[in-house]
């Protein structure tokens, strides 16, 4: 499967600056090219409320530091990290 690299995402991190509230900010980690996948999204109900959630699979190469702790920034959304898989151990996509 051929990858198309042609969408700039940003990775990045929660710091705190001390301990007031509001005082939270973001550290980028990385600015990598992805390439984006959108999977089937799905519709629950939830003690009444109906929610959906629209499941996004961000492809980049291989890059070390990249943990389920950050998050991922694309577009005017964020987005949580639930996992990094490396292909076959190999370093490389």
């Amino acid at each position: 499967m051929a990858y198309h690299f042609n969408t700039r995402i940003k990775v990045y991190k929660e710091v705190s600056s001390g301990p007031l509230p509001g005082a939270d900010g973001e550290e980028v980690i990385a600015r990598p090219w992805a390439d984006i996948k959108t999977l089937k999204g799905s519709e629950y109900n939830n003690e009444g409320v109906t929610a959906s959630e629209q499941p996004t699979r961000f492809i980049i190469r291989y890059r070390e530091g990249i943990d389920t702790k950050q998050r991922i920034k694309w577009g005017n959304k964020d987005y949580n990290i639930h996992s990094v898989t490396n292909d076959d151990g190999r370093n490389q996509t």
